[in-house]
C-alpha cells in the first residue's frame, strides 16, 4: 500500500480529492434552490451520467493515446522549462489562452462542436451542469489545443495538472446562486455571471464568453458579453434534444454531422458540414 501511495503523483490528485467538495456545494444548492424547479433529479442524473461516461473514455483514451502523444511532443521540445512561480505563471495564462482557442473552436466548428454540445444540453443552470461533459471529447481531439505546450517545454504532467485546476474551477461558477461579484473581479475573471450568459441560447449571448479561468482573452478578442439583468438568460441548445439519455445527450449531434455529410451532393459541400459552423447549411437546403 505504502508502494502505491509513493508511486501516485499529487498533481494527479487534485479533481478526486476535490470531489467531496463539488458533492457538498451540490447538495447545498439543491437545498438552497428547492422546490424552485432551478434544477431537477433527471436532469442531474443526466448529468452524472455524462460526467462517469467523461470520466471513463477520457482516462482511456489519455492513457493509451494522449499521454504518448504529448511525450513525443515534450521529447522534441524547443525549451528546458524548469517549473517556478514565474514559470508557473506563464504556464497558466498559456494554458488559458490555449483554452480559450479550445472553446471557441468548439462553438465555431462542427466537428469539435458535435462533441462540446452535451455540456450545453441542459436547459438548467446548476452545478451538476459542470458535470455534462462529453465521452467523444479526445476522439474529436480536444487535446489537440494543449499540445504545443509541451512542444514548447512544459512537461507534460504540469500541462494536465494546470488544465484540471482550470476545470475544477470552471464547476464553482455552474450555478444562478452567486450574482454579480466586484467590478474588478468581473472584468478578470470567469465568474458565474459570465457563464451564465455563456451557456445561454439567446441572440444577445450566444458563442460568447469562451474563456476558462479568465474573461480577458474574450475582452481582447471581442467574444466577450456581459449577462443583463433585462435579458433572462435562456439556458440550453438552440435545436433541443429533449432526452436525460447519456448516450443520446453524447452522441445526437455526431450522428446528425455524419448524417448531413453523407447525404448526395458536391464533396466540398459534404465536407463542409465537418468545419463549418454548427448552424451551417447547404444552399438547397
Amino acid at each position: 500500500m505504502n508502494d502505491l501511495l509513493q508511486q501516485l503523483d499529487w498533481r494527479t490528485l487534485v479533481l478526486p480529492a476535490m470531489v467531496p467538495v463539488f458533492v457538498a456545494v451540490l447538495i447545498a444548492e439543491a437545498w438552497r434552490f428547492r422546490g424552485q424547479g432551478r434544477l431537477t433529479l433527471k436532469d442531474s442524473m443526466a448529468s452524472m451520467g455524462l460526467g462517469s461516461l467523461y470520466m471513463v473514455f477520457d482516462t482511456l483514451v489519455t492513457v493509451t493515446l494522449v499521454a504518448l502523444i504529448f511525450s513525443w511532443a515534450y521529447q522534441h521540445r524547443l525549451f528546458d522549462i524548469t517549473m517556478t512561480p514565474l514559470t508557473g505563471l506563464l504556464l497558466f495564462v498559456s494554458l488559458e489562452f490555449c483554452y480559450y482557442w479550445f472553446h471557441r473552436a468548439s462553438h465555431r466548428i462542427r466537428w469539435f462542436w458535435s462533441a462540446h454540445v452535451a455540456h450545453h444540453s441542459s436547459t438548467l443552470m446548476n452545478f451538476s451542469t459542470a458535470m455534462r461533459q462529453s465521452a467523444i471529447y479526445s476522439i474529436v481531439g480536444n487535446w489537440l489545443f494543449y499540445v504545443p505546450l509541451a512542444f514548447l517545454g512544459f512537461e507534460p504532467i504540469w500541462v494536465f495538472f494546470m488544465l484540471t485546476v482550470n476545470l475544477a474551477y470552471q464547476y464553482f461558477i455552474h450555478t444562478q446562486w452567486v450574482g454579480k461579484l466586484h467590478p474588478a473581479i468581473e472584468f478578470v475573471f470567469n465568474t458565474p455571471s459570465h457563464h451564465r450568459a455563456h451557456h445561454g441560447r439567446n441572440a444577445e449571448y450566444i458563442d460568447r464568453n469562451y474563456g476558462g479561468i479568465l474573461i480577458l482573452y474574450d475582452r481582447l478578442f471581442g467574444t466577450f458579453v456581459e449577462e443583463k439583468e433585462d435579458v433572462p438568460v435562456e439556458y440550453g441548445i438552440t435545436r433541443p434534444v429533449n432526452s436525460h439519455n447519456p448516450i443520446t445527450l453524447t452522441l445526437h449531434e455526431a450522428i446528425d454531422m455524419f448524417r448531413d455529410a453523407a447525404r448526395p451532393g458536391p464533396l466540398k459541400q459534404r465536407l463542409k458540414h465537418f468545419w463549418a459552423p454548427p448552424e451551417w447549411r447547404r444552399e438547397d437546403d
